[in-house]
């Protein structure tokens, strides 16, 4: 017994065999948002650092979910990757590193870069057809009414558009062929009115979609502008002045 004793003693002290490490486990909280020509990636600590402090992180990123290659390799818990292209669709991951090896992916998350901003580009509306292409999320600007307005396709369907016009400000939802007639400033007098003439919704790779508008301050319906009916008022009055004059010759 006492030799028993005396052997589990000494067993006792002699440290035991350490665990081997491991590559660590797959970073936790893992998010993506969106921002202009940019993608913010953050994340938190695995778990499980497999027995090896964590040395750092992989970020992985593609056009494609099956298409991702290393962007880099950091030492902290986010990364902004810039230089993108607003409206494309890219896709990332983040694996943890140690001594051991680099561990398994979080799952792959997709963001669509956008601008914060529209952007704007000039045009001029007068009494005749204006055409122009706009991209969703963006707009135009003009002079009209004694003062600048502004015209944004806030978002795009397979059969209509919505856009918002300033300064009053007004929202509308188009179809191909939809007209509206547009007080801009407030005031009960038409300023301009806007067609929709063609709308893609389904865009080619790297192209958003766009609606295609006309916009003129023509609302008369006639070639030169001016008041409705006109030229037909004038041509009427002349008509009844031949035959007055005719009649007291008679």
């Amino acid at each position: 017994m006492i030799l028993i004793i005396m052997a589990a003693f000494v067993l006792s002290l002699v440290p035991a065999p350490a665990m081997a490490a491991e590559v660590p486990g797959v970073p936790t909280g893992f998010m993506v948002t969106s921002g202009d020509s940019s993608a913010t990636l953050v994340w938190s600590e695995p778990a499980d650092d497999g027995g090896s402090v964590i040395t750092g992180y992989r970020i992985y990123y593609g056009m494609a979910a099956d298409g991702l290659g290393i962007v880099e390799d950091v030492t902290v818990l986010t990364y902004t990757h810039t230089g993108l292209a607003n409206g494309n669709i890219y896709y990332y991951a983040v694996s943890a590193l140690n001594a051991e090896g680099e561990g398994e992916k979080t799952e792959i998350l997709e963001v669509t870069p956008e601008s914060s901003t529209p952007l704007m580009t000039s045009m001029t509306i007068g009494d005749y057809i204006a055409v122009t292409t706009i991209y969703v999320g963006e707009g135009v600007y003009f002079d009209i009414a004694g003062g600048t307005h502004t015209l944004v396709v806030e978002s795009v369907t397979a059969t209509s558009a919505t856009i918002t016009i300033t300064s009053d400000p007004q929202s509308f939802t188009m179809s191909e062929g939809d007209s509206e007639i547009v007080d801009v400033n407030g005031d009960g007098t038409d300023d301009f009115k806007i067609t929709c003439r063609e709308i893609i919704s389904e865009p080619a790779e790297g192209f958003p979609q766009t609606v295609e508008f006309a916009l003129t301050t023509d609302l008369g319906g006639s070639s030169g502008g001016g008041t409705p009916g006109f030229e037909l008022i004038v041509v009427l009055i002349a008509v009844a002045l031949i035959l007055f004059f005719k009649r007291k010759r008679i």
